[in-house]
């Protein structure tokens, strides 16, 4: 019987140990890195660099957006937006925004934009994926 015992707790000890290791090493997997980086250039319809253009990267959770972080272009037209997007979002999205208070030289200037995404022109702008590197580069469409 102490026999039979010893094999029994000698087995559960194991199993513990199985599960506990498992555990342990699924955690060191799902763990996603979710530092994301936005970059990009903006220019005007002649392809002349753009500065001052307020770009925003706005977290989206559920159906609710928040702005996570926002620059201006510098005066060769570049951003680079880093951060590390909290668990909380699902994605995050890339925006030039309207309006003459956030963006008054965009609203003065420019009714829209084009969005390069990668190199590749896209109608899909303007998603970033998260703990990835994202080059949108915009052309901007004058008045």
């Amino acid at each position: 019987m102490n026999t039979q015992i010893t094999t029994t707790a000698k087995r559960m000890y194991l199993l513990i140990t199985c599960l506990f290791l498992s555990f342990l090493l699924s955690q060191c997997f799902l763990t996603q890195d979710r530092t994301t980086v936005v970059y990009g250039t903006i220019t005007d319809q002649n392809g002349e660099p753009v500065d001052s253009i307020l770009v925003l990267i706005d977290g989206v959770k559920g159906f609710r957006y928040e702005t996570l972080k926002e620059m201006y272009s510098g005066k060769n037209g570049t951003y680079e937006l880093v951060l590390e997007v909290p668990r909380k979002y699902s994605s995050v999205d890339v925006i030039i925004p309207f309006g003459s208070y956030v963006n008054p030289k965009f609203q003065k200037y420019y009714k829209d934009k084009l969005a390069v995404k990668n190199d590749k022109p896209t109608n899909d702008c303007c998603i970033a994926t998260i703990g990835d590197k994202t080059k949108y580069d915009f052309q901007l469409i004058p008045r």
